[in-house]
């Protein structure tokens, strides 16, 4: 009866050692089920999440809609080594680690940049250069991850911890990034202005706020999805580099996809954005943002091919098929986190509250006059 126990017991193992190792009970590729994985693929897509990641999510920068316009010819290879749900490497069928990695293996931190090739939009929208000259950690030899450190959660442990960004709307990437990490709670001690800073200020003053100081490299100022050039692109004002953010009171909460700004509460600080202005049609006035009429019908509608589609062309395109065509112009802020500056070029006390102060503009934040003037 014994020896009938045990070979019961080895089949029991082999057999659970079976169902493990098969292919569909593997886990996911950890890269793949990640954040920049799955860039935010809805369950509808075969993903987790929540649909609004970039590869799912309309966007006024592009003015592209998935769900209207489908794939676009040749997405994969001209946009999938950025979207990386959508490319693989042929020899595996897995995401290729040398999109993000030096080896093929995976192993190793990502370089600055190998970053910078899918981040090159930060740059446009918020005007950071990311090297030596523009961003003090870099020219201390710190990268990417230093900072953005790899975590894991329950889709992956290719996950990487974030700050605040308000236009990243995907639930994921939460960590615990923040410049107390390495800083000290006092980290200006040593300055005669010290006590002021690091009781005022940091209460109320993000870090980035005056560390971030004019920005290094043009951005968006504004895009209209009704205008166009000669070579069909939609007419774009940028801000020229040297330019100063917009600061407002943010307090991390978001409206549906919206942040919520204003003196909300006691853990709202002041915080440094690009405010970029955005035109484009939606279906009827009533309509959601993204509920748009895509950009080759909005150029068709131009009747007298003057390179401006009006409300009144868009209306009459097609015999009517957007007879409630509306024009909508909504701002979008971008949040300024990088291109760092030493602590000597930062905004001083009197780029702010001196008689010549020019950051912050107080009545916009609330204020009746300048709190502290110097």
């Amino acid at each position: 009866m014994k020896p009938l126990k045990n070979i019961l017991m080895i089949v029991i193992v082999l057999s659970l050692a079976l169902l493990i190792n098969s292919p569909g009970a593997q886990a996911k590729d950890c890269a793949e089920s990640s954040y920049h994985g799955q860039l935010g693929r809805s369950p509808a897509l075969g993903g987790w999440g929540n649909g609004l990641g970039m590869l799912e999510k309309w966007c006024p920068l592009t003015n592209f809609s998935f769900k209207k316009q489908g794939r676009i010819k040749g997405f994969r290879e001209q946009c999938g080594k950025c979207h990386t749900s959508t490319y693989r490497d042929p020899a595996t069928g897995k995401t290729d680690c040398r999109l993000c990695h030096k080896t093929k293996d995976g192993k190793g931190q990502s370089t600055i940049e190998q970053c910078t090739k899918c981040h090159i939009y930060d740059t446009i929208k918020r005007g950071d250069i990311f090297d030596e000259d523009n961003d003090a950690h870099i020219a201390m030899g710190m990268g990417c991850s230093d900072c953005h450190e790899r975590l894991s959660d329950p889709n992956s442990d290719h996950q990487f911890a974030r700050g605040y960004a308000v236009d990243t709307t995907e639930a994921t990437m939460k960590g615990t990034l923040s410049c107390i990490k390495c800083h000290e709670e006092k980290p200006h001690s040593s300055l005669d202005e010290g006590e002021t800073l690091d009781t005022r200020h940091v209460n109320k003053i993000a870090c980035v706020t005056c560390h971030t100081g004019k920005r290094p490299g043009k951005a968006l100022k504004s895009r209209t999805w009704n205008k166009f050039t000669k070579d069909g692109k939609p007419v774009t004002e940028e801000r020229k580099p040297g330019w100063i953010p917009k600061y407002k009171w943010y307090c991390g909460r978001s409206l549906g996809n919206f942040p919520v700004f204003g003196a909300t509460d006691h853990m709202t600080k002041i915080y440094p954005f690009n405010v970029v202005t955005f035109t484009w049609f939606i279906v009827r006035g009533d309509a959601a943002l993204d509920d748009i009429i895509i950009v080759p019908e909005v150029k068709a509608a131009d009747a007298n091919k003057d390179g401006e589609t009006t409300v009144e062309e868009m209306r009459k395109y097609e015999k009517g098929k957007y007879k409630d065509a509306t024009l909508v112009t909504k701002e979008f802020n971008f949040s300024v986190t990088h291109s760092i500056l030493p602590s000597d070029q930062a905004f001083s006390c009197q780029d702010c509250h001196g008689e010549e102060g020019f950051v912050i503009k107080w009545k916009e934040l609330g204020y009746d006059e300048n709190p502290y003037e110097l």
